[in-house]
C-alpha cells in the first residue's frame, strides 16, 4: 500500500482567447500549484479490477470519476492489465476552480507508473492526461507554469516570491461547460492582459508586476450570478491582501499576502464568519 497527495492549483490570472474548431477553449494563464492536497491511497487488486472508494459520498463512483478514467487510459496506453484498488480521501473542494479531479487523475497516472514499472515519460504521461480532461498535463509535474492551448502548452517558470494565499471557497459550484458557454455575457471589455503578458517572459515571472494584474474573464460572470462574491473581495483587500481574485472558472476566490501575519489574520476573520477557508502556500517542486 502507497499513498500519493495530490495537490490544488491556482489561476494567477486568466484570459479567454477564442473557441478553438475542436469545440475547446484556447486560454492564457498562470497555473501554480499549492498545499491544499486530496490524498490517495493505491494497493492491490486481482488482475483487471479497478476497486475505487472515496471518504466524500457527494463525488461520482464508479467509470463516473476521473481517477477510475485515468486507471483505464493508463491500461489502453501501456496494454498492463495489473488491478488496482484506490481511495480517495477529497480535502480540494470540487466544482470550485482549484482542479482537483484533475490533480487526482494526473496523481493516479504517475502513480501507477511507478507501482507497475511502466516506465512512461513526463511528456507521454502529458499526452495522456490531455486525454482525461485539459488541467490535467499540468499536474504531472508541480510548481508554477505559463498556460496556452486549451491546456497543453506548458512553460514551467521559476517562482522566487515569498506568497502566502487565504482560499474562500463559497457554499456554490461552478460547472465548468456553463461558465465557458456564458463568460461572454458579464464581459464589458478586455482586462489588463497586456500588461498581464508583459508581466512574463520564457525565463521568469515579474511577481510584483503579475499580483497587481489578476484579470480573470470568468470573474465579472461569477460576480454577476454570485452578488455576495463582491463582498468577499472587498473583505479580501479590507485585510491587507496585495490582490485578490477568482481560480480558474470559480468558486474558488482567494487573496494574495505578502506576510504570514496578516494572512493568518485574515484567514480567521473568514473562518470566524462561517466560511470554508484555507491558508496555502506555492507548492513548486
Amino acid at each position: 500500500m502507497i499513498a500519493e497527495k495530490a495537490p490544488a492549483k491556482l489561476n494567477l490570472g486568466l484570459q479567454i482567447l477564442g473557441k478553438r474548431s475542436d469545440g475547446f477553449h484556447d486560454l492564457v494563464s498562470i497555473f501554480q500549484t499549492i498545499d491544499l492536497f486530496d490524498r490517495l491511497i493505491f494497493d492491490v487488486a486481482k488482475r483487471g479490477e479497478t476497486i475505487f472508494s472515496c471518504d466524500d459520498p457527494k463525488l461520482p463512483s464508479g467509470r463516473d470519476n476521473l481517477v477510475c478514467q485515468a486507471v483505464d487510459v493508463f491500461r489502453q496506453a501501456t496494454g498492463i492489465d495489473n488491478g488496482i484498488q484506490i481511495h480517495l480521501e477529497k480535502r480540494i473542494p470540487y466544482g470550485a476552480g482549484l482542479g482537483g479531479g484533475s490533480s487526482d487523475a494526473a496523481t493516479v497516472l504517475l502513480a501507477l507508473n511507478r507501482i507497475w514499472e511502466a516506465k512512461l515519460s513526463l511528456d507521454q504521461l502529458r499526452d495522456l492526461g490531455l486525454v482525461l480532461g485539459s488541467d490535467v498535463p499540468f499536474f504531472i509535474q508541480k510548481g508554477t507554469a505559463l498556460v496556452h492551448g486549451r491546456g497543453e502548452q506548458l512553460k514551467y517558470i521559476p517562482w522566487h516570491g515569498q506568497v502566502v494565499y487565504v482560499l474562500v471557497a463559497p457554499e456554490f459550484e461552478v460547472a465548468t461547460g456553463w461558465a465557458f458557454a456564458n463568460y461572454k455575457k458579464a464581459l464589458t471589455g478586455k482586462g489588463g492582459y497586456a500588461t498581464f503578458l508583459n508581466c512574463v517572459n520564457p525565463d521568469e515571472i515579474y511577481i510584483s508586476e503579475l499580483l497587481q494584474h489578476l484579470e480573470n474573464d470568468f470573474l465579472p460572470l461569477i460576480l454577476q450570478t454570485h452578488p455576495e462574491v463582491a463582498q468577499i473581495l472587498s473583505e479580501f483587500k479590507k485585510h491587507g491582501a496585495t490582490s485578490a481574485s477568482l481560480s480558474g472558472s470559480g468558486s474558488t476566490l482567494y487573496g494574495v499576502f505578502e506576510d504570514v501575519k496578516t494572512a493568518n489574520n485574515a484567514f480567521s476573520v473568514f473562518q470566524d464568519n462561517g466560511y470554508r477557508v484555507f491558508l496555502c502556500h506555492p507548492v513548486l517542486s
